[in-house]
This record gives C-alpha cells, sequence and structure tokens, in this order.
C-alpha cells in the first residue's frame, strides 16, 4: 500500500498573503501552568513563615497560584465569546463571592479583626471625598489609556453590556467586584505582604500587580492599566485605614466604564 502524498502547503498559511495562524500548540503549552504554580507555591511557602498556617496556605494559593491559572485563563479567553453575556457575569460573579468568602474564613481562623482587613468606620464626609477622588481619578486613567493608544480587545468589546436586562446584570457584577476585590487584593493581602514583607511599598506593588494580573484576559496594556487603577485604589486604605471608600470608588468605576462611558472608551 502506498501512503498518499501531502498536498503542498498554502502559501496564505505562513505569512505570505493570509493570516497568520500563530504558532503550533505544544505539550510545553499544556503543562507549563503546572510547572510554574509548582515553583511558585514553594516560593510563596518558604517566604511566608511567619503568617499563621491557614493565611499562609490562602497567600501561597493567591500570589503563588491564582496569577498562574489567570494567565493561562487568559490565552482562551476568546472562548467565552460562545457564552450569553448574563451567564458569564453570572459565573465571574459565584468565583469572585467564593474567593471573598475563603479569604474571610482564612481572615477569621488566623484571628484578623474587621478593622485588621480595612473594615473600619470613616466619616461621611472623608469618605465621600476619598470616593469622590478615587472614582474620578479611576475614570481618568481609562480616558488616558485610551488617549495613548490602548484599544479593548475583542473578548472586553464582547463583554459590555448592551440590553437593559444585560445592564442590571453587569451593576450586580460590578458591585459585586467592589466588595470582593477590594476585599482580597486590598483588605487582606496588603496588610500580610506588609507584614511578611516589612515594606507597606512592597506590599502596595505587590497587591496591585497581582490585582493587574487578574485582569490578564484585557491584554498586557489592559493588566497594566488594571494594576495602576488598583494602586489608587490602595489610597483610601492607606490614608485611612478603610477599604469602605475603595469599595464604593471601585464598584462606580466600573459601572461608569461599562455602563455610560462604554461606547466613548470602546470606539
Amino acid at each position: 500500500m502506498t501512503r498518499p502524498s501531502r498536498p503542498p502547503a498554502d502559501p496564505s498559511a505562513n505569512g505570505s498573503g493570509g493570516p497568520d495562524p500563530g504558532p503550533p500548540h505544544t505539550r510545553w503549552d499544556r503543562w507549563w501552568p503546572a510547572f510554574a504554580a509548582s515553583a511558585s507555591t514553594v516560593l510563596v511557602w518558604l517566604a511566608t513563615p511567619d503568617l499563621p498556617w491557614p493565611s499562609r496556605l490562602w497567600t501561597t494559593f493567591l500570589v503563588g497560584v491564582l496569577p498562574i491559572l489567570l494567565i493561562a485563563q487568559a490565552r482562551i479567553a476568546g472562548q467565552a465569546m460562545e457564552l450569553p453575556r448574563t451567564s458569564i457575569y453570572a459565573s465571574s460573579a459565584i468565583s469572585l463571592w467564593i474567593l471573598a468568602a475563603v479569604t474571610m474564613i482564612v481572615a477569621i481562623a488566623s484571628d484578623f479583626t474587621p478593622a485588621g482587613l480595612g473594615f473600619a468606620r470613616l466619616p461621611i464626609p472623608g469618605a465621600v471625598g476619598w470616593i469622590a477622588a478615587v472614582t474620578g481619578l479611576g475614570v481618568a486613567v481609562l480616558f488616558a489609556a485610551r488617549a495613548i493608544g490602548v484599544r479593548e480587545p475583542p473578548i472586553v468589546e464582547y463583554l459590555m453590556p448592551r440590553t437593559r436586562r444585560e445592564n442590571i446584570a453587569f451593576f450586580g457584577l460590578s458591585a459585586t467586584a467592589g466588595v470582593c476585590e477590594e476585599l482580597v487584593f486590598r483588605g487582606y493581602l496588603i496588610p500580610v505582604l506588609d507584614y511578611e514583607t516589612g515594606s507597606i511599598v512592597i506590599a502596595v506593588v505587590m497587591s496591585s500587580a497581582l490585582f493587574g494580573v487578574l485582569h490578564a484576559y484585557q491584554r498586557p496594556a489592559g493588566a497594566v492599566r488594571a494594576g495602576i487603577l488598583g494602586a489608587i485604589l490602595a489610597a483610601p486604605l492607606l490614608a485611612t485605614g478603610s477599604i469602605l471608600p475603595s469599595i464604593i470608588a471601585h464598584a462606580a468605576i466600573d459601572i461608569i466604564a461599562g455602563i455610560w462611558l462604554r461606547d466613548r472608551l470602546i470606539r
């Protein structure tokens, strides 16, 4: 039996007249997240010997494992465009609430106080001032990124709500992100990283970088933009000891960007 000959290569598939199909998938593409997560897990575990064991385990996951999972997920984020937007909003909100719930359980088991997580009372005038300042600065960052040429990837454009039902669902997701992400990345991680590194600056930079990785699906420029927003959202906690202004400002930035200014930011 003779083996059939292979058809000639299509010149349009190798950059000589057509779209580039991209690099072929290899075994490394499948296994690098496991290798990277294993290595970073060991490093973070060894670097946090002074934390109570629940906090040490959870910090190791947040710093060593979660970023790798999010980067790997970002590489296939385009597949989400096959799903209804409301389903994506719902699954994202559930994931964030689970992340926040585990963080609260770990914090309680590690003897965190509510004030230690940033749940401190703040005078209303001061809170309103911080909310307005952080929200305004956050929206300014979005427009500045747009002005210097940052363009939203197709997945971000797809995720923007279009109907009244989607607007309501997106509003709920934005409120969820405000509460859950601020609890995890500002209220919990900044004190923990400050305790372990001995530097509040390093703690803010690390937590902001991790917050940026949370938005890896927005491509590198979008992740950097999110990291800058994370540093801005840390300001009320550093100045007042409270994350309550950050929670409200975070939700407001998402709502303003996703509902009111959506067309101007994406256009």
